[in-house]
């Protein structure tokens, strides 16, 4: 079956909205459905955040040694630990970085973006690389947490290609994300393959998003001799989304699996 077709098959007759985009980044090929449409990308966009933090800390903008102390005002509500502990904690920027990816921990991602321009200032780096729909919402570090706006937008493609922009930083700390129900659930890839010296066959750096009725995942994907990014939206689902068995992280995990096998040796 080809690539197109069986990427096609796997969310096909499922519930909801799916935007799927995929590049080899070798040889150019593309899966690309629903690739431009806009839709909630949850906490995938905290890739965002992070290349654009990276990005100041190698222009020397910035200290990732910096610290910020965690008080009351700055508690969000959902994923993560640091909302949870004392005041008085004073996480460095980089642990801030790490907390937000590792565990999308969304006290320290509104700290990070509070001390690092804001959200307009994310924002415009996407543009500056030309990622105009990769977006996070202007409102999500205010008192009123959103309301039930959505935390961030985006295309498929636009998504995607996000993850070409990674430097070694972004690397490492994406290696280690800790959920991985959707893209990397079917591939010889483990987090913690890098604390005990263990190269696996394939190495996922990626960052996954969840909400009400979405499922988000997103990253690059590496091989000894091929390289890949993707990105698989899903909105307006009829499950929670969020579970294993649940039909978008499913679906997701097939897709993961088929661009492996039809991209692995490229």
């Amino acid at each position: 079956m080809p690539l197109a077709d069986a990427i096609a098959d796997a969310i096909s007759g499922r519930p909801g909205v799916f935007g799927i985009y995929a590049r080899n980044l070798g040889t150019g090929e593309t899966v690309a459905i629903n690739a431009d449409r806009i839709l909630p990308a949850e906490s995938a966009a905290k890739t965002f955040v992070l290349v654009h933090y990276t990005r100041l800390v190698s222009s020397g903008a910035i200290d990732p040694a910096g610290r910020i102390r965690l008080d009351g005002s700055a508690r969000y509500p959902g994923t993560g630990v640091l909302r949870y502990l004392a005041d008085g904690l004073a996480p460095t920027l980089d642990d801030l970085a790490w907390l937000m990816i590792i565990v999308s921990d969304n006290t320290a991602t509104a700290m990070l973006i509070a001390a690092i321009g804001g959200p307009g200032a994310v924002n415009a780096t996407m543009r500056e690389l030309a990622y105009p729909s990769a977006e996070l919402n202007e409102s999500i570090t205010s008192a009123d947490a959103l309301e039930g706006q959505p935390f961030s937008t985006s295309s498929p493609r636009d998504l995607a290609e996000v993850y070409t922009q990674l430097d070694d930083r972004c690397r490492a700390i994406l290696f280690q994300q800790q959920h991985l129900i959707g893209l990397p659930r079917r591939l010889p890839h483990a987090a913690l393959a890098a604390d005990f010296g263990v190269t696996m066959p394939v190495r996922v750096y990626n960052k996954t998003g969840n909400g009400l009725g979405n499922f988000i995942d997103s990253a690059l994907v590496e091989t000894d001799t091929a390289s890949w990014v993707v990105a698989a939206m899903a909105s307006e689902q009829t499950d929670f989304a969020s579970r294993p068995d649940d039909s978008a992280p499913t679906a997701f995990g097939e897709i993961g699996e088929r661009l492996y096998q039809a991209w692995a040796h490229s």
